[in-house]
């Protein structure tokens, strides 16, 4: 008879509270992004408007939902601000990106760590972005204050909307990076945790930091 192989040990990747942060955030994002788009293109999804409660509460919901994904993304900067600073390794994963992201088989450079290149490239353009979505918002909602000069919020209503579009975008490559691009991404941040296979395959840099024995 077969002797049964041991589970895998786990190795703790995200705590309770990032990976809380994380899913509010995620909530904030999809709410915002499905009321902006409704108000966007209302001669197409006017059919939508009542799914939130009418064209006033869809506006009600997109401003409450961008000013909570704002205040989410502070504390997710501090947590994270140390594990986003940029390595020659990333600027290699970039250029080469074709050989180390572009499928689920493929590896990163050997001295990745805890992100590689690609998911310091969203969160940086993902924190930006929010910065810049939250002020051209309060300027388009500010728009009828007699102190509001016109090209200003002429100015912040394109450019809220192609960050947006831009924005909304990405997600949809986040999300199949953290699922079917790199299978076990996802999980992490619902359980937090990953077996050390994982962390050798995938992050290499940081299973090495880790000195496991």
């Amino acid at each position: 008879m077969e002797t049964p192989t041991a589970p895998e040990k786990e190795i703790v990747r995200h705590t309770l509270g990032v990976r809380l942060i994380h899913w509010l955030m995620a909530l904030c994002f999809i709410l915002a992004m499905a009321t902006g788009l409704t108000l966007y293109w209302s001669s197409i999804l006017k059919w939508a408007v009542p799914y939130f409660g009418g064209e006033q509460s869809t506006i009600a919901i997109h401003f409450v939902a961008g000013l909570a994904l704002a205040a989410f993304s502070i504390p997710i900067f501090f947590l994270w601000r140390q594990k986003m600073r940029w390595t020659p390794t990333d600027t290699y994963f970039v250029r080469h990106v074709r050989e180390h992201g572009m499928s689920p088989n493929q590896v990163p450079p050997p001295d990745t760590g805890f992100f590689n290149g690609g998911q310091k490239l969203y969160f940086w353009a993902f924190i930006f972005s929010t910065a810049w979505l939250l002020v051209t918002g309060l300027v388009w909602w500010w728009r009828r204050e007699p102190w509001m000069p016109k090209p200003v919020y002429v100015f912040s209503r394109t450019s809220h909307r192609v960050v947006s579009v831009i924005m909304s975008g990405s997600l949809l490559i986040h999300i199949y990076k953290a699922t079917l691009g790199e299978p076990g991404t996802f999980v992490s941040m619902l359980k937090g945790t990953v077996t050390q296979s994982w962390a050798r395959l995938r992050r290499p840099g940081w299973f090495r930091d880790l000195d496991l024995k």
